[in-house]
C-alpha cells in the first residue's frame, strides 16, 4: 500500500508540472530562467494540498530546458526518497547507540547526599588510603572515574538534587577540595537495583569492612529492600554464609567493637567465636571489652580477639551468672547476679525492713565466718 501511495504522489507531481520554459543563454554554464516566459497553455490548476512542497519538487532534479517524461519524473522522486531514507536509517541506528547511556556531568558537591543504604563508617575518611585519593583528585583537577548518582527529592534536605548510588569517598574527596565532581547521572532508579550496584561497586574497589558490609546488610533486610538473607545472597551474588558473618559481626554490641580500635578491624573469620563468646556470657565479655577499651597502650586487634574469645572470659567460673528469686504469682522478689570476676551482687525488689535487714547481716556473717 505504501509503494503505491508513493506511486500516486509521484505521478501528481509529474502531472502538474509545467513545461519547461524557455532559457536565456548569459555565457555561463548555468541556465537561467526567463522572467517573462509565458505561461505554457494546457496547464491545469489543482489544489495546493495535492501539490508537493518546493522543497520536493526540487528534489526530483528535472534538468531544465530538457523535459522528462512522467516515468522517468516518478523513477527520479523514489529514487531521492530511497536515498532519503537510508539516511533516516543510519542516523536512528546512531540515536540507538547511545539509548539507556548514562549522561556524565560535573556536579556541585553540596547538592549530593549519601545514600541511605551506605555504611561507611567514619573512620574511612582519616585513613592514609583516602588522603591519597584525594591528592590524585586534586592533582587531577577533579575525579577522573565518575561517580554515579540518581534523583533525589526530599522535602527535608531542601539543597540536594542528587543521591549517590557509588563513589561516596570520591564524593568526599570533591566536597573537602570543594571542587565539582564528575558524576553519571541516571534520574530513575529503584531502590533494589541502587543496592545492588552499589555493593558491586565497593566489592571491585576497596571493599566496606566485614561489620559496615553486616549494617548494609541488615538495613536492607529491615527496611524490606529483600525479603529475606537469601534472596539478597542471590541479587548481589554474594556467599550467604558471608552474608551471615557480616551480620553477626554488626550485631555485636557497641562496646566490643569499640575494643577493637575501629569497626574496619573486625574481620568475617571472627564472627562466629564473637557471637559464640556473646551468646555464653554477655556480661563477661561486654566487661572485657571496656577494659581493653582503655587499655594503654591500645592491644593490636588480635590481641583483643583472642582475649575476648579465649577461656578467661567464657570459663573463668562454672557458677551460674545469675539465680532469681520468686513468689507464688512468679513475681521476682530479689536476684543473685555474677560478674566475670565472680564477684556477686544481691539485689531485693522491695524494701527491707529493719528485723530483715538484721537477719541479712546475719547471713552474711555466717556466710563470712566473721563479723561484720
Amino acid at each position: 500500500m505504501a509503494n503505491k501511495d508513493l506511486v500516486k504522489r509521484a505521478f501528481s507531481v509529474t502531472a502538474n508540472l509545467p513545461a519547461a520554459p524557455a532559457v536565456e543563454s548569459t555565457g555561463s554554464a548555468s541556465p537561467v530562467l526567463s522572467a517573462n516566459a509565458p505561461e505554457p497553455s494546457g496547464v491545469i490548476a489543482t489544489p495546493e494540498s495535492s501539490v508537493l512542497p518546493m522543497a520536493a519538487v526540487g528534489a526530483t532534479r528535472l534538468s531544465i530546458g530538457t523535459p522528462k517524461t512522467s516515468p522517468g519524473s516518478m523513477m527520479a522522486f523514489m529514487t531521492e526518497q530511497s536515498e532519503v531514507h537510508r539516511e533516516v536509517v543510519r542516523l536512528r541506528e546512531q540515536v540507538n547507540a547511545f539509548e539507556g547511556a548514562d549522561v556524565a556531568r560535573r556536579l556541585d558537591p553540596t547538592q549530593i547526599v549519601a545514600s541511605k543504604w551506605a555504611n561507611r563508617d567514619e573512620s574511612h575518611f582519616s585513613t592514609e588510603m583516602f588522603t591519597r585519593l584525594k591528592q590524585e583528585i586534586a592533582s587531577a583537577g577533579g575525579n577522573v572515574q565518575p561517580i554515579k548518582v540518581r534523583a533525589f527529592n526530599s522535602p527535608a534536605a531542601e539543597s540536594a538534587r542528587w543521591e549517590i548510588v557509588y563513589g561516596h569517598r570520591r564524593h568526599r574527596a570533591c566536597l573537602e577540595l570543594g571542587i565539582p565532581v564528575l558524576a553519571l547521572i541516571q534520574r530513575d532508579m529503584p531502590d533494589a537495583d541502587l543496592f545492588v550496584e552499589m555493593e558491586r561497586e565497593n566489592r571491585e574497589r576497596e571493599d566496606l569492612s566485614a561489620w559496615e558490609q553486616g549494617l548494609m546488610y541488615m538495613r536492607a533486610l529491615e527496611l524490606g529492600l529483600f525479603p529475606s538473607a537469601k534472596q539478597l545472597a542471590a541479587a548481589i551474588d554474594r556467599d550467604m554464609g558471608n552474608i551471615s558473618k557480616a551480620m553477626a559481626l554488626a550485631k555485636l554490641p557497641a562496646d566490643v567493637v569499640r575494643a577493637f580500635g575501629s569497626p574496619l578491624n573486625l574481620q568475617f573469620r571472627w564472627a562466629t567465636a564473637l557471637k559464640d563468646a556473646h551468646q555464653r556470657d554477655p556480661e563477661g565479655l561486654l566487661a572485657a571489652a571496656r577494659e581493653l577499651a582503655t587499655a594503654k597502650p591500645m592491644p593490636s586487634p588480635a590481641s583483643v580477639f583472642s582475649t575476648l574469645t579465649g577461656p578467661g572470659i567464657t570459663n573463668s567460673r562454672s557458677a551460674p551468672t545469675s539465680t532469681e528469686w520468686k513468689d507464688e504469682q512468679g513475681k521476682r522478689l530479689a536476684s543473685l547476679t555474677f560478674d566475670r570476676k565472680g564477684r556477686a551482687t544481691i539485689a531485693f525488689e522491695y524494701a527491707l525492713d529493719e528485723a530483715q535487714q538484721r537477719k541479712l547481716a546475719k547471713a552474711v556473717d555466717s556466710f563470712l565466718g566473721r563479723k561484720g
